[in-house]
Protein backbone atom coordinates (compact mmCIF):
# COMPACT_ATOMS: atom_id res chain seq x y z
CA UNK A 1 0.00 0.00 0.00
CA UNK A 2 1.31 3.55 -0.95
CA UNK A 3 2.52 5.48 1.93
CA UNK A 4 -0.13 8.43 2.40
CA UNK A 5 1.92 12.31 2.94
CA UNK A 6 -0.58 14.75 4.96
CA UNK A 7 -0.22 18.06 3.58
CA UNK A 8 -1.45 20.92 6.05
CA UNK A 9 -2.55 23.58 3.28
CA UNK A 10 -3.41 25.88 6.07
CA UNK A 11 0.52 26.08 7.47
CA UNK A 12 1.38 26.24 3.49
CA UNK A 13 -1.02 29.63 3.43
CA UNK A 14 0.65 30.78 6.34
CA UNK A 15 4.24 30.61 4.72
CA UNK A 16 2.95 32.62 1.02
CA UNK A 17 1.38 35.38 3.79
CA UNK A 18 4.63 35.76 5.77
CA UNK A 19 6.29 36.34 2.41
CA UNK A 20 4.10 38.54 1.21
CA UNK A 21 3.89 40.79 4.47
CA UNK A 22 7.49 40.70 3.87
CA UNK A 23 7.86 41.82 0.52
CA UNK A 24 5.81 44.62 1.28
CA UNK A 25 7.98 45.58 4.51
CA UNK A 26 10.98 46.02 1.93
CA UNK A 27 9.24 47.41 -1.11
CA UNK A 28 7.73 50.05 0.85
CA UNK A 29 10.59 51.49 2.57
CA UNK A 30 12.34 50.78 -1.18
CA UNK A 31 9.41 52.61 -3.31
CA UNK A 32 9.73 55.58 -0.32
CA UNK A 33 13.56 55.82 -0.84
CA UNK A 34 13.07 55.73 -4.79
CA UNK A 35 9.96 59.02 -4.87
CA UNK A 36 13.11 60.70 -2.94
CA UNK A 37 15.83 59.88 -5.19
CA UNK A 38 17.53 63.35 -6.71
CA UNK A 39 16.65 63.50 -10.46
CA UNK A 40 18.69 65.83 -13.20
CA UNK A 41 18.65 69.50 -12.52
CA UNK A 42 15.20 71.69 -13.05
CA UNK A 43 15.08 72.63 -16.48
CA UNK A 44 12.87 75.47 -17.93
CA UNK A 45 11.15 73.59 -20.75
CA UNK A 46 9.76 71.18 -17.88
CA UNK A 47 8.38 73.60 -15.35
CA UNK A 48 5.37 72.33 -13.89
CA UNK A 49 2.16 74.05 -12.91
CA UNK A 50 -0.72 71.90 -11.62
CA UNK A 51 -3.85 72.17 -10.53
CA UNK A 52 -4.93 73.13 -7.77
CA UNK A 53 -2.22 74.95 -6.85
CA UNK A 54 -1.64 78.74 -6.67
CA UNK A 55 1.28 80.58 -7.80
CA UNK A 56 2.27 84.17 -6.96
CA UNK A 57 4.27 86.37 -9.22
CA UNK A 58 7.39 86.42 -6.98
CA UNK A 59 7.95 82.89 -7.26
CA UNK A 60 6.68 80.99 -5.10
CA UNK A 61 3.79 79.04 -4.58
CA UNK A 62 0.37 77.95 -2.42
CA UNK A 63 -1.38 74.67 -1.67
CA UNK A 64 -3.99 74.23 0.49
CA UNK A 65 -3.93 70.67 2.15
CA UNK A 66 -6.46 71.70 4.29
CA UNK A 67 -8.69 73.62 5.93
CA UNK A 68 -5.60 75.10 8.36
CA UNK A 69 -2.84 74.39 6.83
CA UNK A 70 -1.47 75.38 3.62
CA UNK A 71 2.10 74.37 1.73
CA UNK A 72 4.65 76.86 0.54
CA UNK A 73 7.47 76.29 -2.51
CA UNK A 74 9.39 77.86 -4.77
CA UNK A 75 8.56 77.52 -7.94
CA UNK A 76 10.50 75.62 -10.78
CA UNK A 77 10.62 78.44 -12.99
CA UNK A 78 13.03 80.24 -10.30
CA UNK A 79 14.88 76.83 -9.59
CA UNK A 80 15.78 75.91 -13.38
CA UNK A 81 17.16 79.87 -13.64
CA UNK A 82 19.38 79.40 -10.63
CA UNK A 83 20.75 76.19 -10.36
CA UNK A 84 22.32 74.75 -7.34
CA UNK A 85 22.20 77.21 -4.66
CA UNK A 86 21.90 76.77 -0.52
CA UNK A 87 18.37 77.75 0.94
CA UNK A 88 19.03 80.19 4.38
CA UNK A 89 16.20 80.21 6.23
CA UNK A 90 14.81 83.33 7.73
CA UNK A 91 12.03 82.59 9.26
CA UNK A 92 11.80 79.80 11.70
CA UNK A 93 8.51 77.57 13.34
CA UNK A 94 6.13 79.53 15.07
CA UNK A 95 7.18 82.84 13.57
CA UNK A 96 4.17 84.77 12.53
CA UNK A 97 4.28 85.98 8.83
CA UNK A 98 2.21 88.33 6.62
CA UNK A 99 2.16 88.19 3.25
CA UNK A 100 5.14 89.58 1.27
CA UNK A 101 7.59 88.99 4.38
CA UNK A 102 11.35 88.24 3.49
CA UNK A 103 10.87 83.81 4.25
CA UNK A 104 13.88 82.35 2.64
CA UNK A 105 17.74 83.75 0.84
CA UNK A 106 18.97 81.27 -2.15
CA UNK A 107 22.50 81.69 -2.25
CA UNK A 108 25.21 81.06 -4.63
CA UNK A 109 28.44 82.18 -3.25
CA UNK A 110 28.39 85.96 -2.60
CA UNK A 111 25.34 85.70 -5.08
CA UNK A 112 21.64 85.83 -3.86
CA UNK A 113 17.55 86.12 -4.22
CA UNK A 114 15.17 86.83 -1.43
CA UNK A 115 12.41 85.01 -1.29
CA UNK A 116 8.94 85.88 -0.04
CA UNK A 117 6.02 84.44 1.62
CA UNK A 118 3.02 84.21 -0.77
CA UNK A 119 0.71 83.84 2.25
CA UNK A 120 -0.03 85.52 5.66
CA UNK A 121 -0.10 83.04 9.01
CA UNK A 122 2.13 81.02 11.30
CA UNK A 123 4.95 78.91 9.98
CA UNK A 124 4.33 75.18 11.71
CA UNK A 125 6.87 73.28 10.26
CA UNK A 126 9.78 73.01 7.63
CA UNK A 127 10.53 70.52 5.51
CA UNK A 128 14.03 69.48 5.89
CA UNK A 129 14.18 66.82 3.48
CA UNK A 130 12.76 68.87 0.63
CA UNK A 131 15.08 71.59 1.82
CA UNK A 132 18.54 69.08 0.74
CA UNK A 133 16.30 68.36 -2.67
CA UNK A 134 15.73 71.72 -3.66
CA UNK A 135 17.75 72.58 -6.37
CA UNK A 136 17.20 68.83 -8.29
CA UNK A 137 13.82 66.87 -9.15
CA UNK A 138 12.84 64.08 -7.50
CA UNK A 139 9.87 61.90 -8.18
CA UNK A 140 7.77 62.97 -5.73
CA UNK A 141 4.27 64.74 -6.59
CA UNK A 142 4.74 68.46 -7.12
CA UNK A 143 3.44 69.44 -4.14
CA UNK A 144 5.26 66.80 -1.85
CA UNK A 145 8.25 69.25 -2.75
CA UNK A 146 6.62 71.94 -0.24
CA UNK A 147 9.06 73.67 2.02
CA UNK A 148 6.91 75.45 4.75
CA UNK A 149 3.56 74.69 6.57
CA UNK A 150 1.99 77.30 7.05
CA UNK A 151 -1.36 77.94 9.10
CA UNK A 152 -2.77 80.93 7.11
CA UNK A 153 -5.30 83.64 9.00
CA UNK A 154 -6.22 85.41 5.73
CA UNK A 155 -6.72 82.11 2.64
CA UNK A 156 -10.07 83.38 1.35
CA UNK A 157 -8.68 87.32 0.94
CA UNK A 158 -4.86 86.21 -0.54
CA UNK A 159 -6.20 83.45 -2.51
CA UNK A 160 -7.67 86.47 -5.13
CA UNK A 161 -3.85 87.57 -5.12
CA UNK A 162 -2.47 83.84 -6.66
CA UNK A 163 -2.28 82.83 -10.03
CA UNK A 164 -4.15 79.46 -10.84
CA UNK A 165 -5.21 77.21 -13.56
CA UNK A 166 -4.62 78.41 -17.56
CA UNK A 167 -3.52 82.11 -16.11
CA UNK A 168 -0.29 80.57 -14.78
CA UNK A 169 0.57 79.26 -18.39
CA UNK A 170 -0.28 82.40 -19.59
CA UNK A 171 2.21 83.76 -16.99
CA UNK A 172 5.28 81.84 -17.15
CA UNK A 173 4.85 82.14 -21.07
CA UNK A 174 4.95 86.18 -20.33
CA UNK A 175 8.14 85.73 -17.62
CA UNK A 176 10.10 83.66 -20.67
CA UNK A 177 9.55 86.41 -22.63
CA UNK A 178 10.09 89.22 -20.32
CA UNK A 179 13.65 87.45 -18.97
CA UNK A 180 14.98 86.73 -22.43
CA UNK A 181 14.32 91.08 -22.64
CA UNK A 182 16.13 91.50 -19.45
CA UNK A 183 19.10 89.25 -20.44
CA UNK A 184 19.66 91.42 -23.67
CA UNK A 185 20.07 94.44 -21.85
CA UNK A 186 21.79 92.90 -19.05
CA UNK A 187 24.17 91.55 -21.91
CA UNK A 188 25.17 95.20 -23.34
CA UNK A 189 25.10 96.62 -19.53
CA UNK A 190 27.56 94.67 -18.42
CA UNK A 191 29.59 93.60 -21.27
CA UNK A 192 28.68 89.97 -21.06
CA UNK A 193 31.23 89.50 -24.25
CA UNK A 194 33.42 86.90 -22.00
CA UNK A 195 30.14 84.98 -20.10
CA UNK A 196 28.76 81.95 -21.48
CA UNK A 197 25.82 82.29 -24.13
CA UNK A 198 22.21 83.25 -22.82
CA UNK A 199 20.61 81.72 -25.36
CA UNK A 200 20.33 78.83 -27.22
CA UNK A 201 19.75 78.27 -30.75
CA UNK A 202 16.03 79.50 -31.16
CA UNK A 203 16.04 82.11 -28.97
CA UNK A 204 15.07 79.91 -25.96
CA UNK A 205 16.83 80.82 -22.51
CA UNK A 206 19.80 78.21 -21.73
CA UNK A 207 19.18 76.33 -18.47
CA UNK A 208 20.35 77.51 -14.99
CA UNK A 209 21.26 80.66 -16.46
CA UNK A 210 21.67 82.73 -13.25
CA UNK A 211 24.43 80.40 -12.45
CA UNK A 212 27.30 81.70 -14.12
CA UNK A 213 26.00 85.41 -14.11
CA UNK A 214 27.34 88.22 -12.26
CA UNK A 215 26.19 89.27 -8.84
CA UNK A 216 24.92 92.78 -10.36
CA UNK A 217 22.43 90.43 -12.99
CA UNK A 218 21.08 88.43 -10.13
CA UNK A 219 20.33 92.11 -8.51
CA UNK A 220 18.49 93.14 -11.42
CA UNK A 221 16.71 89.66 -11.25
CA UNK A 222 15.64 90.52 -7.71
CA UNK A 223 14.41 94.10 -8.45
CA UNK A 224 12.69 93.28 -12.04
CA UNK A 225 10.97 89.56 -11.22
CA UNK A 226 10.51 89.68 -7.63
CA UNK A 227 10.98 92.70 -6.07
CA UNK A 228 8.66 95.04 -8.26
CA UNK A 229 5.97 92.29 -8.49
CA UNK A 230 5.60 91.70 -4.69
CA UNK A 231 2.20 93.24 -2.86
Amino acid sequence: MESFTYTNIFATKGIEYLLIISFFLVFIPFYNFLKEVEGPLFSLANVRLPRGVFFDRTHTWAYLKSAGQVQVGIDDFLAALTGPVSLRLIKQTGDNLERGDHLATLSSGQKSLKIYSPVSGTLKTINKSALRHFSKRTNNEFTENWLFDVQPKRWDMEKSLLILGEKSQQWIRQEQNRLRDVLAFAEQKYNLDAQPVLLQEGGEIVDHVLESLSSEIWEEFQSEFIDAVKD
